[in-house]
């Protein structure tokens, strides 16, 4: 029967890896790079820079398979969200349209993540209020609203004080697990939405719970196994790479001595009108992790991925308009962009960065190029002043988001600036440490300004 439970596992984890390679290629260009640095050493913690949801979709298909039918079938597994193993989860991610997100609510999904061999993983400080209340319905029983919650937190969610609002007068917290909440509920919150005595409850029962789950992980490392996670915990809100949680440090540190860290950088080229461009790049593995001091740990990890995302038509292109305007030069043409893009990704390959090779090519950077122009008129960041020339309309390069919210929606161009900024502010080995930007690249035609923020 064991058997028979473990074959069933696996070819449900194979076909479901296969479900997602088909599915993203059809939508998207993939290109993987790095797999020889994966050698198949055991245990391993495959550690992945979080861009999107679809990361894994992307990653785990191709670099698992890349070990082999093991692997896919078992001898790795994931570290995922711990909201996603609470009722309602997939309505949380497909909010729209709102008949299709009532009905994927009903799916059972934890029953399905655990047969899969994901493990939860707690936020400690965020979560969806939802998750929130339905455990503390769990801990502390199905009390008063009023009872459990801060005034601020009713007044934001439920608008308490308005005549529907008013309904939740004397209810008790699963009032508001109903429907009829449920959008307002997936703002990500801290244990602050609840009153005293609860939120120390709360505080107590998150702790308990992340402690137990890396406890479960710890053991099943030491047994062999390996790690598929997100040492950040969550995607990245405004396109810089975050901080790595006390969860992933605490998970490495109980670790066997024996394991590496495999470092997976991907990048996004999601300015364009074209197939979108998706790059996954394995680094060469940080030996013998849980012996390295937490600090430098850190800054491997960070540098390893930063050092192998690769430069696209989105980055390049984004520094162009954000220097054009900067610099008064606001009127530029096709000719313009194509030719500096390709004089840049040229540069920084010379620098020994990774760039798209079909930036390197005139033709190739130009067909890029208008994709990215076609997408900047639709979303308003640029002009159209002549048939082969515009003018750069950027506006604010802040973003400014909610928790569980990315700025790559509400502000793309700002979040492909940051990116950009972080991948120059780090240099490869080949290239010289003193410098901190990439010299300018200047011709008769053109002016290609440094895309480093010097500001």
């Amino acid at each position: 029967m064991q058997y028979l439970k473990l074959s069933l596992s696996a070819i449900s984890r194979v076909a479901l890896a296969s479900a997602f390679w088909i599915a993203v290629n059809v939508f998207h260009r993939v290109e993987v790079h790095g797999l020889q640095h994966d050698d198949g050493t055991h245990p391993a913690y495959f550690a992945m820079c979080h861009r999107r949801d679809l990361d894994p979709m992307v990653e785990i298909p191709v670099v698992l398979g890349h070990r082999g039918w093991r692997a896919l079938a078992g001898n790795v597994r994931f570290a995922m969200r711990s909201d996603a193993f609470s009722p309602g989860f997939l309505a949380r991610i497909v909010l729209r349209p709102r008949w299709f997100a009532r009905f994927v609510r009903l799916i059972p999904l934890a029953a399905i993540l655990r047969g899969l061999g994901v493990f939860p993983l707690e936020n400690v400080h965020m979560r969806p209020a939802e998750v929130w209340i339905q455990d503390a319905i769990e801990i502390a029983g199905d009390v008063e609203i009023e009872d459990a919650l801060t005034p601020v937190f009713l007044q934001q969610v439920v608008k308490y004080s308005d005549e529907r609002g008013g309904q939740a007068k004397g209810q008790h917290l699963s009032h508001l697990l109903s429907w009829r909440y449920q959008q307002s509920l997936q703002d990500w919150q801290s244990v602050d939405i609840f009153r005293e005595p609860l939120r120390g409850q709360m505080k107590r029962f998150v702790m308990a719970e992340t402690r137990q789950e890396l406890a479960h992980i710890a053991r099943y490392i030491h047994d062999g196994g390996s790690l598929w996670g997100a040492p950040e915990g969550r995607i990245s809100p405004d396109g810089t790479v975050g901080a790595v949680t006390a969860a992933a440090h605490r998970f490495v540190r109980d670790c066997p001595a024996t394991l590496c860290v495999v470092p997976i950088a991907i990048s996004y080229d999601f300015m364009t009108t074209r197939r979108s461009g998706i790059f996954v790049d394995v680094a060469p593995m940080i030996e013998h992790a849980p012996l390295v001091t937490q600090q430098t740990l850190d800054e491997q990890l960070r540098d390893a991925w930063l050092l192998h995302m690769r430069f696209t038509c989105t980055l390049l292109a984004t520094g162009f308009l954000v220097q054009a305007s900067r610099t008064g030069s606001l009127v530029f043409a096709l000719d313009d962009i194509a030719k500096c893009i390709e004089q840049q990704a040229k540069l920084l390959v010379g620098e020994g960065r990774l760039v798209d090779t079909r930036l390197q090519h005139s033709r190739a950077a130009r067909k890029l190029v208008i994709g990215y122009l076609r997408y900047a008129e639709r979303q308003h960041l640029v002009k159209r002043t002549g048939r082969t020339s515009w003018i750069p309309t950027i506006g604010s390069l802040t973003i400014e988001v909610r928790p569980g919210e990315y700025g790559y929606r509400q502000n793309p161009l700002a979040y492909a600036w940051n990116e950009l900024q972080e991948l120059l502010s780090v240099t490869t080995s080949s290239a010289d440490p003193a410098s901190e930007t990439l010299e300018p690249v200047r011709d008769s035609t053109s002016k290609c300004d440094t895309m480093k923020d010097e500001n």
